[in-house]
């Protein structure tokens, strides 16, 4: 009968279904219209098989469904039920067993949570029913289609192009597509006034003549700077020249130098990177053997204005005393490097020994890596 009632009810299902590809916002909003106009509909309809006509009524209807997991036809009927709904329209997905499991038992359906945090984030996101936020593109990056018109512009050196699409635009995701050389076109029409710069420019190739590009294109009054320049073959001479480039006025920083292989040379030229107020700070150094030492200049480094900390410390050679050194920076007031404002909620990091005490040979002797007193 719910088939019956949503089939005589197919123009105004269309008209939702329609406003429902409109995008995040949009469809949250159709969304909510077209359960409450199913849900008039549902109620009569339950209510002649001695449920109560309410919301509450309709829910123990549903409940009482044939088990999901032995009865196929009612996987059927509400997938059935998907495609009347859709009105004609593509349909985004069919509900599993396991998915239907959920929806009978639990009355709705969570998403799993999130488990990446990139270091550019691409999303913003809305409040949503029961407290979800439902992810919509971000409204300041710059849009996917002009993005591509960018890449054309900047692999064909067309500088005036660039500029003209950018703007005064300072969040851009250019993530692995290829830009090679074009990376130095990009660098020419970057605004100078941008007081933010988010860019992820990962994966492109643009080797140490595309890193010092960027630096010396480098906005001078920036408060936000968070870029992404992992899998680019950068050499130490490319991060030195982006360290560099990095103004004393940031506040937030964010760098992504995954797999550089810097060394612990490469962790003094970050240190002396680190802006003298900077508040919220992300680095990305996975893969660049830093060792304890590379580790320290960084940790030394660290001014008292800091608030938030993220690390990627994974590979890169590390004892005990490297990984953990940052963790007393935080818990331990009478440490020459404390940072007062930086809360334990507000520290992150992951990664893992590298380096243990002792090790263990092929033959089976045991040999000591590290002096014990200075890897506690």
């Amino acid at each position: 009968e719910i088939i019956e009632a949503y089939k005589q009810k197919a123009a105004q299902l269309r008209e939702f279904a329609v406003q429902m590809k409109e995008g995040p916002a949009a469809a949250l909003k159709a969304g909510e219209r077209r359960a409450a106009f199913l849900l008039e509909l549902q109620k009569p309809l339950v209510a002649r098989y001695g449920f109560e006509e309410s919301a509450k009524g309709v829910r123990d209807a549903m409940f009482a469904y044939a088990d999901i997991a032995e009865n196929n036809l009612v996987m059927k009927r509400n997938n059935h039920m998907e495609r009347l709904l859709a009105a004609g329209e593509d349909i985004d997905y069919y509900l599993t067993v396991v998915g239907q499991q959920v929806i009978r038992n639990l009355g709705t359906k969570r998403p799993a949570p999130r488990s990446a945090f990139p270091l550019i984030p691409r999303e913003d996101f809305i409040k949503s029913v029961e407290g979800r936020l439902l992810p919509i593109p971000r409204e300041d990056m710059l849009a996917s289609d002009t993005t591509e018109e960018l890449v054309a512009a900047c692999k064909r050196g067309d500088s005036r192009k660039a500029e003209a699409l950018l703007g005064q635009t300072g969040v851009v995701n250019l993530g692995f597509h290829g830009l090679g050389v074009g990376a130095t076109t990009f660098a020419k029409a970057l605004s100078p006034k941008l007081e933010v710069l988010e860019l992820d420019i990962s994966g492109n190739n643009i080797g140490l003549e595309g890193a010092q590009a960027l630096a010396a294109s480098m906005p001078k009054n920036l408060k936000v700077l968070k870029l992404n320049l992992s899998r680019n073959r950068l050499t130490l001479a490319g991060v030195k020249a982006i360290a560099e480039s990095i103004p004393r006025s940031v506040e937030v920083l964010g760098l992504g130098f995954s797999g550089m292989k810097m060394g612990p040379e490469g962790g003094s030229v970050l240190a002396q990177a680190i802006p003298p107020e900077v508040k919220d700070l992300s680095l990305d150094l996975f893969g660049n053997k830093l060792g304890d030492d590379g580790v320290e200049s960084i940790s030394k480094a660290l001014p008292k204005s800091l608030e938030k900390l993220h690390l990627v410390l994974q590979d890169n050679d590390l004892s005990r005393r490297g990984f953990f050194m940052f963790d007393r920076q935080i818990g331990d007031p009478d440490y020459q490097r404390y940072l007062p404002n930086l809360k334990p909620e507000n520290f992150t990091k992951s990664g893992e020994l590298d380096i243990t005490e002792f090790k263990e040979l092929a033959d089976g002797t045991m040999i000591r890596q590290v002096d014990w007193q200075r890897a506690i």
